[in-house]
């Protein structure tokens, strides 16, 4: 090989180690000499449930023009609201021509449910200066709500027993479930009952309560839980309940009377059909 074309070719090879070496490496430049640089941060969603993924995505750029500034390090750091060390820490390079980045996280990893902020920060380069931006996000939890109503059938005047179980909620003592009566002509009674701890390692709490229906037919059943700051909003499934007037059941009978009456007419119109068949028969006879 000519020894001038590999000459030149090694000072190519090391002039694009230092450009990239100066890239991503932190230079205390004078702060007049570097251009201002923007990070914009997105979340899909300010509410994450714990187990899904939340995408966080941004895209750095220069403030005066908007160009963005692409191959190049972005730290994201993920810190539960009130602690000093990040749960999550990763570093990423802008992608190229955009200058975007992203990052999937799985909640289950973040380990507590609860209020979150992600920093992601941009250290000063060759050209552009130091930026930041933060944007925050709460861990939820989607609680189960349980109804159970005994008897399902009842006579105007007979209490009802219901209860039920709110599992799974962070944290849900000390708060009320609104129990829904609702009548045969769509009419309500709301009933709010107080959350009771049930024990044991899962947290949760239990509710029950006695009601007596005041207007016959059926009735529908449903418990809701609005949800708190860290628990979505849940409700149990809808439980039909039968309500029958006094004396419903003795007035049976009484309904029955006309199919009687027609069975009795039927058996005598029969009878008196087959005498007559009879009568007949003994005629021909002694006619011959």
């Amino acid at each position: 090989m000519n020894p001038i074309a590999s000459r030149t070719t090694s000072l190519v090879v090391v002039g694009l180690i230092l450009v990239s070496f100066l890239q991503t490496m932190p230079i205390a430049l004078p702060q007049g000499s570097q251009q201002p640089a923007r990070i914009q941060l997105w979340l899909s969603t300010d509410r994450p449930l714990r187990g899904q993924i939340l995408v966080v995505s941004g895209r750095l750029s220069s403030v005066s023009n908007n160009l963005p500034i692409p191959l190049v390090s972005v730290r994201l750091q993920y810190f539960r609201v009130g602690d000093t060390n990040a749960t999550r820490d990763v570093t990423m390079i802008t992608n190229s021509p955009s200058g975007r980045f992203q990052d999937l996280v799985n909640t289950t990893y973040l380990l507590r449910i609860g209020p979150w902020i992600v920093n992601a920060s941009f250290t000063p380069q060759l050209v552009y200066q130091a930026a930041s931006a933060v944007q925050s996000f709460t861990v939820v939890v989607q609680p189960a709500l349980s109804l159970y109503v005994y008897p399902h059938q009842v006579t105007l005047g007979q209490e009802v027993d219901f209860n039920g179980l709110l599992f799974a909620c962070i944290p849900c003592l000390n708060d009320n479930v609104t129990v829904e009566l609702i009548r045969p002509n769509n009419t309500y009674i709301v009933v709010p009952l107080r959350l009771n701890a049930t024990g044991g390692p899962y947290p949760g709490g239990y509710y029950d309560a006695k009601f007596m229906p005041d207007t016959p037919g059926e009735w529908h059943v449903m418990a809701i839980w609005a949800g708190n700051e860290v628990s979505l909003p849940t409700n149990s499934t809808v439980e039909a309940l039968f309500v029958e007037a006094p004396g419903s059941m003795q007035s049976g009978p009484m309904e029955l009377l006309p199919y009687a009456v027609i069975l009795l007419v039927a058996v005598v119109v029969i009878a008196l059909l087959k005498r007559r068949g009879g009568k007949k028969t003994r005629r021909e006879s002694n006619a011959v």
